[in-house]
């Protein structure tokens, strides 16, 4: 039993954020002045979605953050992808695949150059549907999976870095 009970606490301490050390007052005073997407070395990022990772995650990020930084303390965000996995059809339909993201993320004061905060490994993850039903949901409803990750990539860091705060 407590091998089982090992084994849970194991995953979910895989699933669980970094701490954020930046207190929140010093996180309102900041503002974007530039964000950078990159491949990490040894990136695993499959040729088809290659040229539209960047500009996709990138603009995603700038979604996410604009609104949440409005300071006057500029701060430049670099983004290190790791891999890129968006999950073939054969899988969609036999196995009902996930397609998934995972990058480094960098705040840096762009004056002292002086890393302020870091989330390594940050991941994202986009189902895939299951079957042939769900591969017509994943392939022609809904955006595309680059789309997806991209997104839910940017409103994870952005809801880890500033939370939204809660609706009266």
């Amino acid at each position: 039993m407590r091998f089982v009970v090992a084994l849970l606490a194991l995953g979910v301490a895989g699933c669980m954020a970094p701490a954020n050390k930046l207190p929140l007052e010093q996180v309102v005073d900041l503002r974007v002045a530039e964000i950078n997407v990159a491949f990490a070395d040894g990136a695993q990022v499959p040729a088809e979605v290659r040229e539209v990772v960047a500009p996709k995650v990138k603009a995603a990020l700038e979604r996410q953050l604009s609104p949440r930084l409005k300071g006057s303390i500029p701060v430049r965000v670099e983004v290190r992808v790791r891999n890129v996995r968006i999950a073939s059809e054969v899988e969609t339909v036999l196995v009902g695949a996930n397609h998934g993201m995972t990058a480094d993320v960098i705040l840096i004061d762009p004056k002292t150059k002086a890393v302020l905060l870091t989330y390594d490994a940050q991941s994202s993850h986009a189902g895939g549907g299951g079957g042939v039903g769900g591969l017509i949901l994943d392939r022609a409803v809904l955006p595309h999976p680059m789309d997806r990750l991209a997104e839910g990539f940017a409103f994870r860091y952005a809801e880890w870095l500033r939370p939204t705060e809660p609706r009266s």
